[in-house]
C-alpha cells in the first residue's frame, strides 16, 4: 500500500475580502473536494500573517492531480477562487509519513 499524499496550498485573500465573507463560501468547496475519488480529509487554517494553509489528504497523487484539474474548472468553486489573491497561491504535494489522531 502506498503512502497517502498531503496537498499543501497556501494563499492570501484578495484585497477587500474579509475572513467572514471567505468562510461563508468555503463549504461549497469542501462539498466539491470531499466528493472526489481518493479524498480523505481537508483542513484549512490561517496564520497570524494572513496566510491561509490548506491541507488535503488524498489516497494517491493521481487522485490529488485529477481533483485539482476538476477544481479549477468547476463552477461551484469560482466564488472561492475569486476571493483568493492569485499571485499568492503556492501548491505542493508531500508523501504522508506519520499521522496521529
Amino acid at each position: 500500500m502506498s503512502a497517502h499524499i498531503i496537498e499543501q496550498v497556501t494563499f492570501k485573500l484578495a484585497a477587500g475580502v474579509s475572513e467572514d465573507e471567505f468562510l461563508k463560501i468555503v463549504p461549497a468547496t469542501s462539498e466539491f473536494i470531499s466528493a472526489q475519488p481518493g479524498f480523505v480529509c481537508r483542513r484549512l487554517s490561517l496564520s497570524d500573517g494572513g496566510v491561509w494553509h490548506e491541507h488535503v489528504e488524498w489516497k494517491t497523487l493521481e487522485d490529488a492531480n485529477r481533483a485539482s484539474e476538476k477544481f479549477m474548472k468547476h463552477a461551484s468553486v469560482a466564488p472561492f477562487m475569486g476571493m483568493v489573491e492569485e499571485k499568492s497561491v503556492t501548491m505542493a504535494h508531500h508523501q504522508l509519513k506519520v499521522s496521529v489522531g
